[in-house]
Parts: C-alpha cells; structure tokens; sequence
C-alpha cells in the first residue's frame, strides 16, 4: 500500500481552477489616490460586470475597480462550475419565501442566465461555457413521485422541467439506481469559472480602469446627502493599476485604447 504522505508530497494548495497555465499575470500596483466617477470594489463577477456594463451603458463614464488580489481569486475562481438560473437557491426555496413573486423571478433568473451566455459569446471569452442542464434524480418511490410535483409546480411559475421514467433516465445515466429524474434542460450551464472571470478582465481593461493588489479605504467622510458640487468617487491606495492604461504621465501605464481620467501621487 502506498504511503499517502509521499504519495501527497508534491501538493499545492492550490484551487483546481486557478492551477491553469493559461492563467493571467498579477497587473501592477496603482500609486497614489484616484478620482472617478464610478468605483468598483472587487474583482470577481459582479464587480467585473458591473464596470463593464457600466462603460457599455456609458463610454463617459470614468470607472475604476480595484481588487486586494487578482481578478477572480476568490470566491469566482474556486466554485464548483456550476451556473444555474434560479436567483432563489432553487424554485422548492423560492415558493417557500416568496411564493407572489416566484413567476417574476423565475423569469429574470432566465433572462440573466442568457444574458451571461450572450456577453460571454460578445466577447469571446473562452470558459468552455455549455448549457447542459442538470438531473435531480430519485433513488426511492416516494421520491419519484416528489419530482412529479416538483414538475408541475414548476410549470405554474413558468419553468419547464421534464419529468423521466427510469428507462428514460438510464438512457442519461446507465446505472438501474435511478428510478426516475426531473431535467432542467436550459436552467444551467458548466463553465470554468476561473477562465470566465479571466476572461471578463480582457474586455472590461478596454473600457474601464481597474487595479490589483489594491485595497480600498475611505478617502473622506461622505455626505449624507449628495449635491452637483459634491466630490466624485475617490480612491486612495498605495499599490494598483488601471483600466485602460494611458499614456498621460498623469496616469500609471503607458498604453491605452480609451483615455482614462486619473491623478496620481508618485
């Protein structure tokens, strides 16, 4: 028998995902303090596709993102792959909580799942994104019988689920276990998660600014209420980068394909 301990010798702890030859160097360090109009904190998903959308919805916009590490270090690049529509943690949960707003919820989840395909195959992104679907198989009796309500309630809030006999699940999954399934053809898709937060970084550094390795802190009290004379966004760092670089002096980088707007303390 082998000895685990050597056997594990060489391990990293490292995530699965990030372990990718193909993955990105770290950007550099923004210096010194930076004003903008929108300021995004955190470079996973949502912050990457908030400053995209943001410089889609408005080239004027001067948008900057910072992130303590790199783009999706986190939680975005470490998950299972798994990229399902439901914003509810699943319709069971949803109709338990809110059962009068279910129907609108579950139709936003699709339209944000295809909206996610959409931008994904815009940009080009390679994340090996394909919409398989998912099984919820049933191993006893009674639980075939559970999916069959399952169906049926999900037909009342507008989603399809198709219910399988236990040959048509074998014809899926080749193991006599499954006595029948509920198939959610196109409310989830497989993806590398690491690669489409990666991939996000690309288009979102040709319209907007953003940095790594830069932790955020107040630059000043913010007041309660705003006013046309109020101060913009400000960010204050010691280490960064932005999006796009520029070749201002003003700026931190020496390339761009859209000018950014920032001052720095060198």
């Amino acid at each position: 028998m082998a000895d685990p301990v050597r056997a594990l010798k060489d391990a990293q702890p490292v995530p699965f995902w990030l372990d990718d030859p193909a993955r990105p160097d770290a950007a550099s360090a923004l210096v010194g303090d930076v004003r903008c109009d929108l300021l995004v904190v955190g470079g996973g998903y949502s912050g990457l596709w908030t400053a995209l959308i943001a410089k889609e919805r408005d080239p004027s916009l001067d948008v900057v993102l910072i992130e303590a590490q790199q783009a999706g270090w986190a939680a975005s690049g470490r998950n299972g792959g798994f990229c399902e529509a439901s914003l509810t943690h699943g319709l069971a949960n949803g109709y338990q909580r809110w059962p009068d707003e279910l129907g609108t919820l579950e139709r936003l989840g699709a339209a944000n799942l295809q909206a996610m395909e959409d931008s994904i195959g815009r940009h080009g992104i390679d994340c090996d994104w394909e919409r398989t679907g998912s099984l919820v198989v049933a191993t006893e009796p009674y639980q075939a019988d559970g999916l069959a309500e399952f169906a049926e309630l999900a037909a009342r809030y507008g989603s399809r689920l198709d219910l399988l006999d236990q040959d048509a699940v074998r014809a899926e999954i080749d193991s006599p276990t499954f006595l029948g399934a509920l198939w959610d053809r196109e409310g989830v898709a497989m993806l590398n998660p690491a690669r489409l937060a990666w991939g996000l970084r690309r288009p979102a550094s040709t319209r907007a600014c953003g940095s790594s390795s830069t932790p955020a802190r107040p630059a000043s009290p913010t007041p309660r209420t705003a006013s046309p004379s109020a101060p913009r966004t400000a960010a204050s760092a010691p280490a960064g980068w932005r999006w796009p670089p520029t070749p201002s002096p003003r700026c931190c980088a020496a390339t761009a394909r859209t000018p950014c707007r920032c001052t720095t303390t060198r």
